[in-house]
């Protein structure tokens, strides 16, 4: 018996060391996801703004220069040693850039990258291929995750500004209502003879593992 019971404790002992590494490893994985779309949005921001002015700019060296600020923090060399390896193989969706979410009563500024692939979506927030372009007539889609980018949206209104800024043009929207509907319904994204913006992230906001339903945020367009 005695044998036994220290054999299930070292068995309970493993499983239990074994959860933790899984644990810790998810973490590092979460926090290195997170740390890459910082550093993206960053260098990718500077570039929009530098466009907005005129001035030329090159991808790599503004996000190199988006690390310059945390490479002196210890821990992360590898992690700087491998985006400027993402870098300097173009791995990084840089050109294919669309606007610049913009909704200022909740702090919330991103870019837009074009399609929704885990990849995109793990950057930026994404416009939906088929739904119109910001500044056409129709339904601008855009989605995004709603442990990241989109958290803030559990915090909308109606009425807030929502801004859409290209290159050319700011496009302001008026959000006029927000819903929760079931994971499968695609009817939100239709498309419309007026311009409107629809944004869809997963729902609950704290929902674990892949969430059951979408919230959905419907805004119109202020001026042609």
């Amino acid at each position: 018996m005695t044998i036994r019971c220290r054999l299930s404790k070292s068995l309970l002992r493993g499983g239990e060391y074994c959860f933790l590494g899984m644990g810790i490893l998810s973490i590092g994985w979460c926090a290195a996801v997170i740390f890459q779309a910082y550093l993206f949005q960053s260098a990718e921001n500077e570039r929009f703004e530098q466009a907005l002015t005129g001035e030329t700019y090159s991808q790599e060296n503004q996000v190199l220069a988006g690390v310059s600020s945390v490479q002196s923090q210890p821990g992360i060399e590898k992690l700087i040693s491998d985006l400027r390896l993402a870098v300097s193989s173009k791995d990084l969706p840089g050109r294919s850039i669309v606007a610049r979410l913009e909704i200022p009563r909740l702090g919330l500024k991103t870019m837009i990258l074009e399609g929704v692939s885990q990849r995109t979506l793990a950057l930026a927030v994404g416009h939906v291929p088929g739904t119109a372009a910001p500044g056409d007539a129709g339904n601008v889609g855009l989605a995004g995750h709603r442990d990241t980018f989109f958290r803030d949206l559990r915090n909308i209104r109606r009425e807030d500004a929502i801004i859409l800024r290209t290159l050319d043009t700011a496009y302001e929207y008026r959000v006029r209502s927000f819903e929760v509907v079931n994971a499968t319904d695609t009817g939100v994204l239709r498309q419309s003879s007026t311009p409107e913006l629809t944004l869809v992230t997963c729902y609950p906001f704290s929902y674990v593992g892949p969430a059951p339903e979408r919230f959905v945020v419907y805004a119109r367009r202020t001026q042609d």
